[in-house]
This record gives structure tokens, sequence and C-alpha cells, in this order.
């Protein structure tokens, strides 16, 4: 099969011929039919993300179970799946207390680019190739079956549907698990890329009203289009243009999905009196942001991390929202592009110039 490789750190995708293995015992082989490209990404290859290459990128995607490995049920050949970026084992002791994002064994697998048995799937001219959370960035991944949901029938044929296994999966606990956002509840959404649109989206699905914060007019009228009223960082302080929208009260929950110091500061100044600030954007590994601690405690802010949410539950309920027309994510998906396109696709989300851009493998 055909793969998008990355040798080095900063430097261009090579596809290359490659060899697969057979799933292991909890595992699929699938065929992918469009892998979306995400910031998360951007930082693998990078190296902020440090997963040692020569490696596979790619972690969302849409695609049909080819071949199900030793016991795995629920899951045949033919299957149209969404996959997840998340990997419960299923025994650790978060997956057996219903917070499978935080399985204890993914965590110790995730930058290794190995699958959950710790053995590696994908091999260059008899050399093993690390992926990354999947590497899908390719016609064919291995991944657990517990990272994947089936697809309706409807919306297997849909290369959008590839952002319901990341953007959308994390907007989702975002919202709901983390953000426990109420029907009338004002959610602000700082920053316009794929999950922060998203997460306009699922906030809205669930009846909040939402100001979306960002710097990119074209993304910014894109959440416009979604129901959520909007700030223009270029024009003025956000802090301030947010209190004035909520009468200076400042925003219920707030939802970071950048992923920076200025921005995790100013996500804790919107927030109001007892309100609840939601980090999701990642920032390099080891790099902090500092937090003004007075106000969070004078005003009882509450400040929690958000990962992703749980494939088994609240996959097949972002699923049934794009069903019901409830969340659209074909407004956010595109352009298409090849495989062997892959690094002009890579340049595309780099620019800013396309919010989740599609590669189809063939």
């Amino acid at each position: 099969m055909r793969a998008a490789v990355l040798h080095k750190y900063n430097q261009p995708l090579t596809v290359e011929e490659v060899e697969i293995a057979k799933p292991h015992e909890g595992e699929v082989l699938l065929k992918i039919k469009a892998a979306g490209v995400c910031h998360s990404d951007l930082y693998v290859l990078e190296g902020s993300t440090p997963v040692p290459p020569p490696l596979i990128p790619g972690h969302e995607a849409v695609a049909v179970v080819e071949e199900v490995g030793p016991a795995v049920s629920g899951l045949a050949p033919g299957d149209a799946v969404v996959t997840s970026f998340i990997w419960p084992c299923g025994r650790c002791r978060n997956c057996a207390r219903g917070m499978e994002n935080l399985c204890e064994r993914f965590a110790d697998v995730r930058l290794r680019g190995v699958l959950l048995d710790g053995e590696h799937h994908v091999y260059l001219k008899g050399q093993p190739l690390r992926v990354f959370l999947g590497g899908v960035w390719a016609e064919m991944a291995v991944v657990p079956a517990t990272a994947v949901a089936k697809l309706p029938m409807a919306l297997a044929n849909r290369p959008e549907t590839a952002m319901l296994g990341c953007a959308f999966l994390t907007a989702y606990g975002a919202v709901v698990n983390s953000g426990a956002v109420s029907p009338g509840d004002t959610v602000a959404v700082v920053g316009t890329g794929g999950v922060g649109l998203a997460t306009v989206q699922v906030a809205r699905a669930v009846g909040a009203r939402v100001i979306a914060v960002g710097r990119n007019p074209e993304k910014l009228k894109l959440a416009k289009n979604h129901g959520a009223e909007v700030v223009d960082v270029r024009e003025g302080d956000p802090v301030k243009a947010v209190r004035d929208l909520t009468g200076g009260r400042g925003a219920d929950v707030v939802i970071e999905a950048v992923g920076s110091e200025e921005t995790v500061d100013m996500s804790v100044e919107m927030a109001a009196a007892g309100g609840r600030v939601v980090l999701v954007g990642l920032m390099a590994v080891g790099k902090k942001a500092p937090i003004h601690i007075a106000r969070v405690v004078r005003a009882g802010i509450t400040i929690v991390g958000s990962y992703g949410a749980r494939p088994k539950v609240d996959l097949p309920k972002v699923i049934s929202l794009v069903g019901r027309g409830l969340l659209k994510p074909e407004t956010l998906a595109g352009p298409l592009y090849s495989l062997s396109q892959v690094n002009e696709a890579v340049e595309a989300l780099r620019s800013g110039k396309a919010v989740r851009p599609i590669i189809v493998p063939s």
C-alpha cells in the first residue's frame, strides 16, 4: 500500500510503498476512504509533539473495515466506520471508571507510535514505521477496534465525516462532558480552527448562546453562519468585547481551542464569576502558560483540561447529531487532496487557507 511518510521533522513528506501486517487481537484493518489534516498533525511534523520519525501521520478518518482480528465483536468486513484518535484499552482503571478518553494504556503508547499491544504494524523496506494515532494518511491502517464507530450508510460516502473522530469528538467532550454546557448558557469559543468551529456547532446544538473569538475573517464568517456572535481580536480588546456582549459578567463557559499563553490568559479573563474554563488547545510538550491565580480564586473559576471524548459512548452521539442535521461537518471540510498532494494539504492548513483539508488516498 501507499502511505505518506515523514522521515525528518520540518521536512516534506514522501509517498512510498509500505507493507502492513494483519490485525492482531482486538484490532481491525481499514481501507481509508478519506482522512483529515489537523493541527495536531502539524505539531508532529514539526516535532513539537515528539513522535520519533520515520512515521505515518494522520489520526481522523472515514474508512471501510477490510479485516477484523481475533476477539473483535460488533464489526465485520464491509462496515463503514469513523476512526477516533482515542484508543481505549477497556481494561485499565480509567476505562473501568468510564473515563476511556484517559485510558492509561493509551497514554503509555500515544507518543511511541505503536498500537496498544506495543507492536509495530507498518514496515518500510523491512524496517518498522511508527504511526501517529493510526497513521491514516495512507491507503490502509490498523487501529484498535475500540477506536472506531460504525457509520450509517447515509454518511459512509461523505469525506467530511473524517472530522467526526477528532474535531467534533473533541468539541463534544469540551462542550458536553468537561464544559457541562446547559441550554441558555453563554459559551465563548476562543479559536476558530477546525476544533473551534466544531465547538461552535456543538454548543449551538445543545442550545447555548455562542460567542466565537478569532482573527481570521473567513473563519469568523463561518462561525457567524452557524449562529455565533463574533469577536475579531484585531479590532480591540477581546476580553472587553466578550464582557460587553454579556452585560459585563463574562461567559458562563469559555472553551480555549488554540493552545497559546495569550489565549489561555484571555480565556480566564473572559469567564464569569463561578464560570468554567475548558482548555482544549494543545501546546508543545513541556510548554507552560501563566494564569491569573488571584482572579481564579476570588471569582471561583473552574479550569479543566479536556482531551477528546469516549469513542464507545460519545462518538455515536456525535454521529447521531450529524444524521439529524444539527452538526454540519461539510461546511468546514475541504478542499480534497490526493495522497500524492499531501504536502499541499498540510500547507493549506498551516497557512490558514483551509479549516480542514481532506486527503482521499485512492
